[in-house]
């Protein structure tokens, strides 16, 4: 197989390491594009299947991927982990630079789920919290029905490594899927290195559109 390096619909940079689709004649394309293009090659008119992943050459990019801990539970959660759950909600805001507030952590996902305003699931270990995850429902006007945004998805730093976001994405679209949601969506830096593991999982990164954002309410605590 010929391994070109950019999608011939958009050009964006296609490495071996990363999700690729290509034809029979090897016609590649990213991800974004082959949903645009509903699976089917412009140039031949043939399908479009997922390129076999190739070990990159630059030892930087190179990384053991995590195995799955058998002993890794996920479920969803309930009031009676609020208190675990605020632990972690906590450490999430501070790891994107917030000030610690586990009081109003616990709150605001008190009112969450007591309003069933977001589902969550939470990853355990011998029975302690090691990792969330939070959808807020939403809906989509062009397919005309439900999509969940997986807005939070945070572990602990001792239970990475272990497989537990994959776990975390699974139970996510399991439920996503029981719903009956025509999508799941989330948005992350363009640096977060968590964009393997959304890519892994069968995330598709879209290329096309852009992400835009109106304060409203400036963050009292922001620096």
């Amino acid at each position: 197989m010929e391994l070109r390096i950019e999608c011939e619909r958009c050009h964006s940079p296609l490495p071996a390491d990363r999700s690729a689709y290509v034809c029979s004649y090897d016609c590649t394309f990213c991800p974004t594009c082959v949903r645009h293009l509903a699976f089917v090659c412009p140039n031949c008119a043939g399908e479009l299947v997922r390129r076999p992943r190739r070990a990159s050459k630059d030892p930087s990019r190179t990384k053991e991927r995590p195995s799955l801990d058998p002993h890794i539970a996920v479920r969803r959660a309930a009031d009676r982990d609020l208190d675990s759950l605020a632990a972690l909600f906590d450490g999430y805001r501070v790891f994107y630079g917030q000030q610690s507030d586990r009081s109003a952590a616990r709150q605001f996902l008190e009112e969450r789920l007591a309003g069933r305003e977001s589902v969550v699931f939470v990853a355990e270990e011998a029975g302690r919290a090691v990792g969330f995850t939070q959808l807020y429902p939403s809906f989509t006007s062009v397919t005309l029905g439900p999509i969940y945004v997986l807005n939070d998805l945070f572990v602990d730093a001792g239970a990475r490594r272990k497989g537990v976001g994959a776990l975390l994405l699974a139970a996510a679209r399991a439920y996503g899927l029981e719903q009956g949601a025509h999508y799941l969506e989330l948005s992350t830096a363009v640096d977060n290195p968590a964009q393997t593991l959304y890519e892994d999982s069968g995330w598709i990164p879209d290329r096309e559109y852009l992400h835009y954002e109106l304060p409203i309410r400036p963050n009292p605590k922001s620096p």
